[in-house]
């Protein structure tokens, strides 16, 4: 009998880690999620995924759980992933997403384990930039996150190049789901359109003109294990639907038949040091040399109404009034 394959997701417990080992399971690969603390989740027990706590700064702690289970697939999504969160917190920042990474390259390595190495990298990482980023883009970062994001990326290519090792990078642009955390921009929005339909309740937000691409978790993270299929690479993960925030807001308050303008406040505190206005990936190149097409069917509109949709049926999660 055919061995089952093994994928060991590293700071699983956010909302891709969430979304992939659902993905796994199906495709029947057995999947551990590690965190710090493996208790504060509302979603994994769900599903059966099996939990390990992790400390991701211990080599001995990653050295054993590497040895007893051999895994085919290493996810690492370990990270202190607020961009805004990241001036505060330089140094949780730079640790989660460099050194965490680095202490499973480095055990990999000298434990010659035969497995795949995918580092959750990001759009962070190239700054400013006008017209589409490509993977060969420049990386200029604005903001701590962003360059602990390219330290780790520069390093899981290092390793690719000098071990030989199998490494991927996937350049993931802004994602949004179901598990996303409450404070994040979709989400916020989404509750404050409910918040304004029931309670008559205002909300403030930053910027409102930022752009971006906004995608769903499930079809970011379906791209992702059709790509690691193919050679160790770098690669991106976005669909290419651009919208501004005051899009987002109008899709969301629409849904619900109110104005958004009525009940959207505006205050620089809200606002990201060093925000980047427009941000467009060039995600079909990556896509075309792999002859892997993407179709996506959940952003702009689709993706609010889900959201909104979901926040009502679990209110207990978003503290929602009635």
């Amino acid at each position: 009998m055919k061995k089952k394959k093994i994928a060991l997701i590293v700071g699983g417990t956010g909302q891709l880690g969430i979304t992939l080992s659902k993905i796994l399971i199906k495709k029947n690969i057995s999947t551990i999620i590690t965190s710090r603390d493996p208790t504060k989740n509302n979603y994994i027990n769900e599903y059966g995924v099996l939990l390990r706590k992790l400390n991701i700064y211990n080599k001995k702690e990653i050295r054993k759980i590497l040895y007893d289970l051999k895994p085919n697939f290493i996810f690492y999504f370990a990270s202190q992933s607020s961009p805004k969160k990241s001036f505060k917190k330089r140094g949780e920042t730079m640790a989660s997403n460099f050194l965490g990474c680095k202490n499973f390259l480095d055990i990999i390595n000298l434990e010659h384990q035969k497995c795949k190495f995918i580092n959750a990298a990001s759009s962070e990482m190239y700054g400013k930039i006008n017209g589409k980023i490509t993977i060969n883009t420049p990386k200029i970062p604005v903001n701590p996150y962003g360059k602990s994001k390219v330290k780790s990326f520069d390093l899981t290519s290092l390793y690719r190049s000098k071990y030989k090792l199998k490494t991927y990078n996937a350049v993931i642009f802004n994602t949004d789901s179901f598990y996303r955390n409450k404070n994040f921009l979709i989400p916020k929005i989404c509750i404050a359109a409910i918040n304004a339909k029931k309670f008559d309740m205002k909300t403030t937000f930053g910027n409102i003109k930022i752009s971006r691409e906004w995608n769903w978790a499930d079809e970011q993270m379906e791209y992702l294990y059709k790509f690691i299929q193919k050679k160790p690479q770098d690669f991106i993960l976005s669909n290419g639907k651009n919208y501004k925030i005051s899009e987002m807001m109008n899709f969301a308050f629409n849904y619900l038949k109110i104005d958004y303008k009525k009940y959207i406040l505006s205050n620089e505190k809200f606002s990201q040091k060093n925000e980047i206005i427009e941000k467009k990936s060039n995600f079909k190149n990556c896509l075309k040399r792999n002859r892997i097409k993407r179709t996506s069917t959940v952003f702009g509109k689709k993706l609010t109404i889900k959201l909104i949709n979901f926040i009502l049926n679990n209110k207990k999660f978003y503290n929602l009034q009635n």
